[in-house]
């Protein structure tokens, strides 16, 4: 079991439905998490990235920590044009089986 994993069984004693919750936006944080990581690998700060595209530095806060739950894919993608990067979709099958397909796009 990892540092998450434990963080996560944690809160779920805490606060029972925490986990499904985390289950539920896992894809959400996933791109945030990987926004801020590249963000921060470019040795960029939030507020140097809000210069660069015009929007406030708490917006990118949001961005980074998925407190928007109405976070557009355009808004997405513009982050990462920004970083000098693009964004890449993968869609997945939700049933957990091994004979799943998966489609890129």
């Amino acid at each position: 079991m990892d540092d998450f994993d434990r963080f996560i069984t944690k809160k779920e004693n805490e606060k029972p439905g925490f986990k499904a919750s985390v289950e539920k936006r896992k894809g959400e944080l996933l791109i945030a998490a990987r926004l801020r990581e590249t963000r921060e690998s470019l040795k960029l700060t939030q507020r140097e990235v809000s210069e660069k595209w015009a929007l406030s530095q708490q917006s990118i806060s949001k961005i980074e920590n998925a407190k928007d739950d109405h976070i557009s894919l355009h808004t997405l993608n513009e982050y990462a044009r920004v970083l000098g990067y693009e964004l890449h979709f993968m869609l997945k099958s939700a049933n957990i089986s091994s004979s799943a397909k998966t489609h890129n796009r």
